[in-house]
């Protein structure tokens, strides 16, 4: 089964949502929104844990079908080292994620 994943702070972006909805519509392909927030708040850990559970576990896959490393997933700030998907769409087959696109 194929599915859109949106994953996005809080409510995210209201036009990311519509299209999501109209493609759901037009072309039966179902979507989810995952909020990587913990009551409106950013959630390192909560990040972290998909970032490791989704994205990692298929780093050398992604890289060859969209060109990218996966570490355009991640941001450098300070002295962290962090994942930053919100703002990312994936396209999850049989609950992989096989294919994304950063900075939705």
């Amino acid at each position: 089964m194929v599915r859109l994943r949106y994953y996005c702070q809080g409510q995210g972006s209201g036009e990311v949502t519509r299209l999501l909805e109209e493609i759901t519509t037009k072309h039966g392909i179902p979507h989810e929104v995952l909020d990587l927030s913990s009551g409106g708040a950013y959630d390192k850990e909560k990040e972290k844990r998909v970032y490791e559970a989704e994205f990692k576990p298929r780093a050398r896959m992604l890289k060859k079908r969209t060109g990218e490393p996966i570490t355009r997933l991640r941001s450098r700030g300070a002295r962290h080292y962090f994942v930053s998907t919100p703002g990312t769409i994936a396209v999850v087959r049989d609950s992989e994620v096989e294919w994304y696109a950063v900075g939705v």
